[in-house]
């Protein structure tokens, strides 16, 4: 169990873009023992365990949270919350580019350069 929350707060924290030193000064911890709570080496007391979910910006839950373990940041962005405003942006953005491609598509429909028909050969 000490591996697998160490291995959590380590995954948040990459997520985060925070260093075990950020994290370490924030808690007031050293950044070796913090190292050691990341590798599971030593146990992490509720007090420090409260602080890192606070600097984490997260809810101590999650800490606890092991089935996404083995996600880095190249493969999963930071969850955040979205807006009504974020969803409508991202509306936008997909019918403008799906406008484009019709257009595209209607451009090569009318123009020469796409046929049904095999070019023939002249003798």
């Amino acid at each position: 169990m000490i591996n697998r929350v160490g291995e959590k707060i380590r995954q948040l924290r990459v997520l985060a873009g925070l260093s075990q030193e950020n994290i370490a000064e924030e808690i007031g911890m050293s950044h070796g023992n913090f190292g050691k709570i990341e590798r599971g080496e030593i146990d992490i007391n509720t007090h420090h365990l409260f602080a890192v979910a606070k600097a984490l910006k997260v809810d101590v839950t999650e800490l606890f949270d092991f089935y996404s373990l083995g996600v880095t940041k190249e493969s999963r962005p930071k969850l955040s919350s979205v807006t009504k405003s974020d969803i409508e942006q991202l509306h936008n953005s997909i019918f403008a580019i799906n406008k484009a491609i019709e257009n595209i598509l209607l451009q090569l429909n009318n123009s020469k350069i796409i046929t049904d028909k095999k070019p023939t050969r002249k003798k």
